[in-house]
Formats: structure tokens, C-alpha cells, sequence
């Protein structure tokens, strides 16, 4: 079965049989970095770069990233990059977070993306965690990265010029109409977002949450919002944690671009953009049929990946 996503374009092809092949290739085993050489860890701040945020007890802080690949001073593609570490627990994962843990660390996204975008030179940010070494996590110690840009990505580009043609010839949200029509695709919600496998995915148990009310934003989201989004997002790794123990994953944030962004008063992104995560499991690898024709291949129907998820006790 081939189906085409949405809001790229990409095609994926669905080939369950594919994950009965061997693998005869060994796996190094790849163990923690031990916390007197972390850099994220407390006691070792002084191998990252001067904190531009922290919580009071320092469980949660940000720093410019000590490798960015972008720069202010760069002047064709002006950018700033920073790292959100997370916990103060050099061996704690997301899922295993309390409530209000996790409330915190969305809260303090919230708050860094809010003040990178009253930058004057930044049009868009993206939000990301790389968890796990094949998820290309270079420090096994958990954290975020945050990365202002002064321009739009190409696939953004693509994902808003859907998202608009979606809004101008059906008057309505693309997302606020999908919420009402995933039916057994949703893996969970609560009382501000929806948990789902969509039907186009293209990795194996992909989920994607997305906001009940319509907010193209994570500035604009209140406090309840907030700890609802952070919620969600725990209990969705912690069912893939379920699934594989140790499974490396990403997390991608989309929101809009900040107001006025693209310098064109016609052009509202709050009509169209509808804020939305995405989970990125990384079972298995990209390899050259990926690479060499942008397509992708997904070893678990979408259906199948939405039962086993929402079966697991949490």
C-alpha cells in the first residue's frame, strides 16, 4: 500500500513484511556518558556557555549551545541555538517526569521561544528533542534544543502553503477539521490536546498531538494548556517506552511563524497554522531508498500502530 502525506507530499510505503528481516549487523552497546564528564550535569557548569534561563531550583536550564550551526553573526542566515536541559538527573527520561516537572520544562519552552521571537532578525523557531543515539543525540543526559532562524525551512515552506490553500478553499483549519474525524486513530487526550497515529505516517508508531482548540502558537498557550501539552507528551513516550525499552525518538514542535514574520499584512498565519507536535520513533534506519528519493518506507500500518498504543496501561 503507498499513500502520500499531506502536508508534504512525501509518498510511504507500507511494507509489514519488512520487519520480519534479519539483522546480522552487531549493535555496539552504547552505555550512558558518565556524569563527572557531562556537561549538562549541575556541578559541571562550567563546560557550557553562561545560562539564558533557569528555574530557581536549577532543574531546568538553558544555555547557548556550546556547537550551534547557526550564528548572529553570520550575516546571510543570522540565528541563535540554544540547549534546554531538562532535568538536573543526569540518568531521568522524559516519560518517568512528574506533572509538574514536565510542566515546567513546556513552560519554559513557552517562555524561550516568546523572547527569541521579539528578536528582529528571527522569522521562525524550531523546538526538537533528539533522544537516544539513533534519534542523533550527542549527550545521553536529556535536553531539548531550540533554534531561531531568520528564515522559513523548505519544508515548512511546503507544510504552510498546504495549510493555506487547505483554509482558503475550505474556510476551516485543516487540523480543527481532522480532530473531528480520527475516530480510532486517537491514542489518547485530556482536557486541551488529542494523541494520534495519522493515517499518512511515516515511521513506525509516529503520533502527532495537536491542541482541541485552535492555536497556531505554543506563546499563546495559559498555564492549563501548557501542563496539558507537557502531560501528553510524557505519556506518549512512555508508550513507546513500553513498546522498546531504551527506543531513541524525536520530538518536533511546529508552530507559526511570529506575526508579521514574512512581512506581508494579507498573509494571517493565525487562520491556518494550527500548532502540532510530532514523535518520531526510530526503529530502524533511513537508508538509500529514503535518502535518494524522499520517499519513505513504514513497517507497521498505521491502524495496527494505533491499537497497540492505545492498549498499553499507563
Amino acid at each position: 500500500m503507498v499513500k502520500q502525506c499531506f502536508l508534504t507530499g512525501e509518498l510511504i510505503f507500507f511494507a509489514e513484511e519488512r520487519a520480519k528481516r534479519p539483522h546480522n549487523f552487531k549493535k555496539l552497546h552504547i552505555t550512558s556518558t558518565p556524569s563527572e564528564f557531562c556537561p549538562f550535569c549541575l556541578e559541571n557548569e562550567s563546560m557550557t556557555p553562561k545560562e539564558v534561563f533557569s528555574t530557581p531550583d536549577k532543574r531546568i536550564r538553558i544555555v547557548p549551545n556550546k556547537y550551534p550551526f547557526i550564528s548572529k553573526n553570520d550575516p546571510t542566515h543570522y540565528g541563535i541555538h540554544d540547549v534546554l536541559i531538562d532535568t538536573a538527573n543526569h540518568d531521568e527520561r522524559l516519560y518517568k517526569f512528574k506533572d509538574e516537572h514536565i510542566t515546567e520544562v513546556i513552560k519554559a519552552i513557552r517562555h524561550r521561544v516568546d523572547i527569541l521571537q521579539k528578536d528582529e532578525n528571527v522569522v521562525y523557531v524550531q523546538v526538537f528533542k533528539n533522544d537516544g543515539i539513533d534519534a542523533g543525540a550527542s549527550q545521553s543526559h536529556s535536553h531539548w534544543q531550540i533554534a531561531a532562524l531568520s528564515v522559513l525551512p523548505p519544508k515548512y515552506s511546503v507544510i504552510k502553503n498546504v495549510l493555506e490553500k487547505y483554509y482558503k478553499e475550505n474556510n476551516k483549519c485543516y487540523f480543527c477539521h481532522l480532530k473531528e474525524t480520527l475516530g480510532e486513530q486517537i491514542i489518547d487526550e485530556n482536557e486541551h490536546f488529542i494523541s494520534y497515529v495519522p493515517t499518512d505516517a511515516k515511521f513506525p508508531y509516529e503520533m502527532y498531538i495537536i491542541p482541541k482548540k485552535h492555536i497556531s502558537n505554543i506563546t499563546e498557550f495559559n498555564d492549563s494548556e501548557i501542563s496539558s501539552a507537557g502531560k501528553l507528551i510524557r505519556n506518549c513516550v512512555k508508550r513507546l517506552a513500553s513498546i522498546y525499552e531504551g527506543i531513541s525518538y524525536n520530538i518536533c514542535f511546529f508552530g507559526s511563524p511570529k506575526p508579521n514574520a514574512l512581512k506581508n499584512p494579507s498573509d494571517n498565519f493565525k487562520d491556518y497554522m494550527h500548532f502540532h507536535i510530532q514523535i518520531i520513533p526510530r526503529i530502524g534506519h533511513m537508508a538509500g531508498f529514503e535518502f535518494s528519493t524522499g520517499c519513505y518506507i513504514n513497517s507497521v500500518m498505521p491502524e495496527r500502530a494505533a491499537k497497540t498504543l492505545k492498549e498499553i496501561n499507563i
